[in-house]
């Protein structure tokens, strides 16, 4: 029984000894899934990965060349238009001799021009000479100038008579105050009167508007007047009077005779000044309009 003991003593303890085998056994096993799982058995050092070298910056891309554009510039502004001036009105026609006086206060105008501003109605009698001029008449009367009192001298060297050229030299000093005028500037001082000029014209029951081309007419009517040597041209008597042989003399306006009169040299003169006057007329007519 002792020894049955013993032989069970024995497996029992060869039994302990094999498990305690496989507990040790597991137990490492055990330990070391735990060392592993936690970290406390250093890990095996790896190999550093190789440095990663960083690609050059790309370069800036080139700057793009675009053409410069001219800078406009702006024109400066205009300065500002200077206030229209306020234009005096014109007189009424009766109450307007002070205004012509002054209008053409600066001019000279010689002895001759000085008295035919003094009486009234300047206008209205200028529009008396043109009415009488353009239908080739001589307003005598309305004239600055007295017409010579003594008869036109005439020459009979008892084979014809003709007019005596000493008769020329009466007209020498109205001839030279003619032409002594300033057309330019007494025309221009007296076109804001235009239409006061129009007004008196009308008053011979015609269109205000035809004041305009009678002057014209009148001024034509003295350029047209031929070149005609009195002191040439033959005179005979008939009843009282003495008149041109020649009837195309004879013929002529009493206005175009009067520039014969006056001799080939004034003539020719008058009738110069006169085509200036046309001119200068006309071109102030069409800047009027």
């Amino acid at each position: 029984m002792t020894e049955q003991f013993h032989s069970i003593s024995a497996q029992r303890g060869a039994i302990s000894a094999a498990q305690a085998g496989l507990i040790l056994v597991l137990l490492l096993v055990i330990a070391g899934g735990v060392v592993l799982l936690t970290g406390i058995w250093p890990p095996e050092e790896e190999s550093p990965a190789p440095p990663v070298t960083a690609a050059p910056p790309a370069p800036p891309p080139a700057p793009e060349i675009t053409e410069l554009e001219e800078p406009v510039v702006e024109p400066p502004a205009p300065p500002p238009a200077p206030p229209a001036p306020v234009e005096e009105p014109l007189p009424r026609l009766e109450e307007s001799d002070d205004a012509v006086r002054d209008a053409v206060g600066d001019i000279p105008l010689g002895t001759a021009g000085q008295q035919y501003l003094i009486p009234g109605n300047i206008i209205e009698r200028s529009a008396s000479v043109v009415y009488l001029m353009a239908q080739g008449e001589v307003p005598y009367k309305l004239l600055p100038v007295s017409r010579p009192k003594a008869a036109f001298p005439i020459s009979d060297d008892g084979t014809q008579v003709v007019t005596d050229p000493a008769g020329f030299e009466r007209y020498d000093a109205l001839t030279q105050w003619l032409q002594s005028l300033d057309l330019e500037s007494l025309l221009s001082s007296l076109e804001w009167f235009i239409p006061l000029f129009r007004e008196a014209w009308s008053y011979y029951g015609e269109d205000p508007a035809a004041f305009d081309m009678a002057v014209v007419m009148t001024l034509d009517l003295v350029i047209a007047t031929p070149e005609v040597d009195l002191s040439e041209a033959r005179l005979i008597r008939k009843e009282a009077v003495w008149i041109f042989e020649d009837p195309a003399i004879e013929g002529l306006a009493p206005i175009q005779k009067q520039v014969l009169r006056m001799g080939p040299e004034n003539a020719e003169i008058v009738k110069a000044k006169t085509t200036e006057a046309r001119g200068l007329w006309l071109d102030q007519l069409s800047g009027s309009m």
